[in-house]
């Protein structure tokens, strides 16, 4: 019992290291295009960030509500191409009044495709994902008079980047951009988690661990699933939105069935139900793949093959990885 009772210095000393590590992490990570001379390296970390916001919506879906996307890049892709097109074709200039339209019209797809998912759970659920996902996959690819087709979409502006009054530059410029995707990816992560850790977070959570229990108490599952799945798609939206501004280029190989089983790969890299957890398996993911490729052609393999012993000998992911030592340890 003893034991039991909280010391209120350690517990001070906890919530002061909940708050110093992520700062100090932040900081690392604003000051390393600064400190890198190689723009390779910091294009390289910034397609991190922007996966890592998809992996990390998809982890909302399954890491805290238990439902399988398989084709969660879809509304990754949906948000570029709208943010794309609205630069092309109806101002050049406006960069958050894209993302906005960006991020609200890919929310309005995903509404009706979410009602009707939610409708099912399981295996049917995961099956209705993709779907959804190749029949968007397949627009994309046909509509080639609004979206390019086969060719993508090109020729997409670098719109100024305005942050309370001050110019940072445009997004063609590696540093800026790298600069506006930690920001507006940090953002996300701490108001997402500031969600999850909430009631309606602890209903996601009830609804993972057993549909029927939490119908029993009251809780529409239905209802809650669909909110779930519309955060979900807004952070996928806000993830396209970066991709669009950071490539300047989309093509429908990014909405593709093979794309989407890349981001599971990463949320199980990084461990599910932790939100950070996708965030550091997508960095381990894109790594790996740019260093293999370097190397083969055929790196697809052995990708395959690294992904398979690390979700074998570190079941939990990246963020099991201080129990998996200490049972070395032990053993």
């Amino acid at each position: 019992m003893i034991d039991s009772i909280p010391i209120p210095g350690e517990e001070k000393a906890v919530s002061r290291l909940k708050f110093i590590v992520p700062a100090a992490i932040f900081i690392a990570i604003a000051i390393l295009p600064f400190v890198l001379k190689n723009r390779f390296y910091i294009s390289l970390i910034n397609e991190m960030m922007v996966f890592g916001l998809l992996a990390m919506s998809l982890d909302v879906l399954l890491g805290y509500t238990g439902l399988l996307s398989f084709m969660h890049n879809a509304y990754l892709g949906i948000g570029a191409y709208i943010v794309g097109l609205f630069l092309i074709h109806i101002s050049p200039t406006s960069l958050w009044l894209a993302c906005l339209v960006g991020v609200t019209a890919t929310s309005l797809i995903a509404l009706p495709v979410g009602w009707v998912q939610v409708r099912t759970g399981g295996l049917a659920f995961a099956l209705l994902t993709l779907a959804f996902g190749m029949m968007f996959f397949t627009i994309v690819w046909k509509w080639y008079s609004l979206t390019g087709g086969d060719d993508g979409l090109v020729g997409v502006p670098s719109p100024e980047v305005h942050l309370f009054g001050w110019r940072l530059g445009n997004t063609g410029d590696p540093v800026v951009m790298y600069l506006l995707t930690l920001f507006v990816v940090s953002i996300c992560y701490v108001l997402t988690r500031r969600i999850i850790n909430s009631p309606f977070g602890a209903v996601l959570e009830a609804i993972r661990e057993n549909e029927e229990r939490a119908s029993f108490v009251g809780i529409n599952v239905r209802r809650y699933k669909l909110y779930g799945w519309m955060l979900a798609c807004i952070l996928a939206g806000i993830s396209g939105a970066l991709f669009i501004l950071y490539k300047g280029y989309i093509g429908p190989t990014t909405m593709s069935a093979f794309a989407g089983a890349g981001i599971l790969m990463m949320v199980l890299l990084g461990g599910m139900g932790t939100l950070w957890g996708p965030l550091v398996g997508s960095a381990i993911f894109i790594y790996i793949q740019d260093y293999i490729s370097t190397m083969t052609e055929h790196w697809e393999i052995y990708l395959g093959l690294v992904v398979i012993f690390l979700v074998i000998f570190m079941p939990k992911g990246f963020v099991g990885l201080g129990n998996y030592l200490k049972q070395l340890r032990k053993g």
